[in-house]
């Protein structure tokens, strides 16, 4: 808020407003923090959140405030009476602000600067102040006192020029017009009133007017603000929540599924008896029939065959995306451990870390997991194609204008029968079945859409018991939340089969009714082949938008799995740096250990046997020991670690203690990595109550859902095939949710 207040150009009375407003409130925030931070800081405040410091802003920002106030008023031309109480407390703010920011706890912590510019606007404000009293005294002819407060201005302008800047908005710009002021009411007291110069001392304090407070800080603090916490939850509540997604999803699609596959075998039976197109044939003339007619019109609305193409053509990208993150997270893995084997390769047993196989097995089942995703979307992919060319023909019909559409419909020979009651119940019967289609769709949203805070339920009965039933209270959640859309789902169902039955027999009465006279096997042939591309269009489309949402659904994960990877590489390439320096430390340390001790048994050698023997000569004298060597020629030479704290504070030239290397124990970065429960799962301590595990949906790709409808809540995605006779069929593999463990469980940590 200060910073936006402070960047006010000042050139219109908006920008001074916002000024003045943006100040105010932020020294209501500062307030606040001055009253309440000692109560939420559980340790020493840092610099910044001390009382001190923070009651030194907030007055800081309230003088700004004022002043800006101040520079609002002289923009007005304000009369001088109120530009005397303005000025005069803006002094004081200043006044103020300057004595807090000079206590001893926080003197250090301004710029130079800071104490310079309050300082000097302080002195600066109280001259403005001089100033317009001056300007009410001369209007009321008391030339005394105006004389000597424009002198006192003046002498305080003259001091304030040590402390300010030539450019501070509103001060320099008046002092030209006090230095004239005082020469005017000078030459006019000595010409005509001839009045005695005050002393400045025995004059009265000038008054104030405070127009500037802290804004008390709202709650909340702006009309949009969301606390980014509100959906912080204990672990427990966490796991619980994200079963009970899993558990509604897995309903929401299965029935989704049955209604889709149900509408499917209904739209394939009216296919096949060329309904409601035979309907048409028999009252009226027209080659192209008026239900062929709507469909094409409402295809050619939703895109066409144009935007199946072009939907189509989107999903190379989206899967080609996700691929290329997992080939390069797979490369990150992969790299670390040519690496470490490499250097275990090398040093042998001196190579004492852990193996990168005995770490990234969570990683790679992960990796494993979602490529078995991708595989299965591929496969989607090939299957809606397949169903897209099996109806291309008629979808491009369709897809064309009402003339070309009629020319591609072979005429239809004079009917025989007209509009008779079996006519009429057809009819009807389409129109119910109609019904039945758009009340689906609206329960499909009404399904997808059904959304509540189970949270407070979970933290309730975790605080109550200690424990959360997960299971007991997600199915009751669930059948309060779902239950009248499952029983409508039924209905429609069912209403469906009385529908089916009834359509059979009225077509079979139809069929008798119209025998004598043909449209022609050709003409009923290509009625049929649009009436099922219409409805294959319509589940192409949905398809397609679901398989679109699905890739990009799944990008956000496959970017946080790749994060997660980067962090475990970095993590063990430190490490690896860190052991290679002291494997360095200590090959350096044995060889000149060993230097010296074989130098001194020389010289002890030589010593005992100088007696019988002649002095050592120069060939046999104790050989010098050798240089130590940096390194062993086959390590490489470590990257410099990068400046901590301690060593930045580490006394230079003190011997430094040398620790026993651990590299688990000394690596803040690797104990971190340890711990989280991504990689390893945690320890439950005896006798304290086991974690429940997570319940895993199981999954079933069909030709109505081909794709996973939300692939993160499937954590323990396992590939598996098909029986040979579903591949045959056009069938993707079948992902298995939810592997069942060797103990019986459901690791949610695959």
């Amino acid at each position: 808020m200060s910073q936006i207040a402070a960047a006010q150009q000042f050139h219109t009375d908006d920008e001074i407003k916002i000024s003045a407003k943006l100040f105010q409130q932020s020294a209501g925030v500062f307030a606040r923090l001055r009253d309440v931070v000692l109560g939420m800081v559980q340790q020493e405040p840092t610099p910044d959140l001390m009382p001190d410091t923070l009651a030194a802003l907030s007055a800081l920002m309230v003088a700004q405030a004022q002043e800006a106030i101040y520079i609002k008023g002289h923009k007005d031309k304000m009369k001088a009476v109120s530009m005397v109480k303005i000025s005069a407390q803006v002094a004081e703010f200043y006044a103020d602000a300057q004595k807090m920011m000079t206590k001893d706890v926080v003197r250090g912590l301004w710029d130079k600067e800071w104490s310079s510019i309050v300082n000097g606007k302080t002195i600066a404000y109280q001259a403005l102040a001089q100033f317009h009293q001056s300007e009410v005294n001369g209007e009321s002819r008391q030339i005394g006192e105006q004389l000597s407060r424009l002198a006192e201005s003046l002498k305080l302008f003259e001091t304030a020029q040590k402390y300010l800047p030539k450019d501070i908005t509103g001060i320099w710009d008046i002092y030209p017009t006090v230095s004239k002021a005082h020469t005017a009411a000078k030459k006019d007291n000595d010409f005509i009133y001839h009045e005695r110069v005050a002393d400045f001392r025995s004059l009265p304090a000038l008054q104030k007017a405070v127009l500037a407070k802290p804004t008390p800080v709202p709650n909340p603090i702006t009309p949009n603000f969301r606390d980014m916490f509100s959906s912080l939850v204990p672990v427990q509540v966490h796991n619980a929540m994200q079963s009970y997604d899993a558990r509604k999803a897995e309903l929401v699609n299965m029935e989704t599924v049955r209604m889709r596959e149900a509408t499917q075998l209904m739209n394939g039976v009216l296919a096949s008896l060329n309904l409601p197109a035979a309907l048409d044939d028999v009252t009226s003339t027209e080659t192209l029939p008026e239900s062929i007619k709507m469909k094409s019109a409402k295809l050619k609305q939703n895109g066409g065959s144009a935007e199946i193409m072009r939907l189509f053509n989107e999903l190379p990208t989206l899967y080609q995306r996700n691929e290329d993150i997992l080939t390069e997270t797979s490369r990150i893995l992969n790299e670390e451990k040519e690496s470490d084997d490499n250097m275990r390769k090398q040093l042998g047993t001196k190579w004492s870390r852990m193996s990168s196989d005995q770490l990234t097995g969570p990683l790679v089942t992960e990796i494993g997991k979602y490529r078995g995703i991708l595989h299965t979307a591929s496969n989607a992919d090939k299957m809606v194609r397949e169903k897209f060319e099996a109806h291309r023909q008629g979808i491009e019909l369709l897809s064309k204008n009402e003339t070309e559409l009629r020319s591609s419909i072979p005429g239809q020979t004079a009917h025989a029968t007209g509009e008779t009651d079996t006519v009429r119940r057809l009819r009807q019967l389409m129109t119910e079945w109609s019904e039945v289609t758009t009340d689906r769709e609206l329960l499909e949203k009404e399904l997808k859409n059904t959304n509540c805070d189970i949270a407070n339920d979970f933290l309730k009965a975790l605080a109550e018991n200690q424990l959360i039933n997960e299971e007991h209270i997600s199915k009751e959640k669930i059948a309060q939340l779902f239950g009248d859309l499952k029983r409508r789902v039924q209905v429609s169902l069912d209403k469906q089969e009385t529908l089916i039955n009834e359509i059979q027999s009225s077509n079979n009465k139809f069929t008798g009714e119209k025998t004598g006279s043909s449209t022609g096997a050709e003409r009923e042939r290509i009625l049929k082949m649009l009436a099922q591309a219409s409805d294959a269009y319509a589940e192409l489309k949905a398809n397609l938008e679901e398989g679109t949402k699905f890739y990009n659904d799944l990008t956000p994960i496959l970017v946080r799995l790749q994060q997660k990877v980067s962090d475990f590489a970095f993590a063990r390439q430190t490490e690896k740096e860190d052991l290679m320096r002291q494997l360095q430390l200590s090959i350096v340390s044995a060889q000149t250990a060993k230097a010296v001790v074989d130098g001194v048994n020389n010289l002890v050698s030589s010593y005992f046997t100088s007696g019988t023997s002649t002095a050592p000569s120069p060939a046999n004298a104790p050989p010098r020991p050798p240089p130590p060597r940096p390194a062993a020629p086959s390590v490489e030479s470590p990257i410099p670690p990068p400046r901590t704290q301690q060593s930045m504070q580490a006394t230079p030239g003190a011997p430094q203690q040398q620790a026993t290397y651990n590299p688990y124990q000394q690596q803040p970065q690797m104990q971190q990595f340890q711990q989280h429960p991504g990689y390893y799962q945690q320890q439950v301590p005896y006798g304290q109550p086991q974690p429940q595990m997570m319940f895993q949906p199981q999954y079933q790709p069909t030709f109505a859902a081909p794709y996973p409808t939300f692939p993160g809540a499937f954590p323990s995605y396992q590939q598996q095939q098909w029986p040979q006779q579903q591949q045959q069929g056009g069938f993707p593999p079948n992902p298995q949710f939810g592997q069942q463990n060797q103990q019986g469980g459901t690791n949610p940590f695959q």
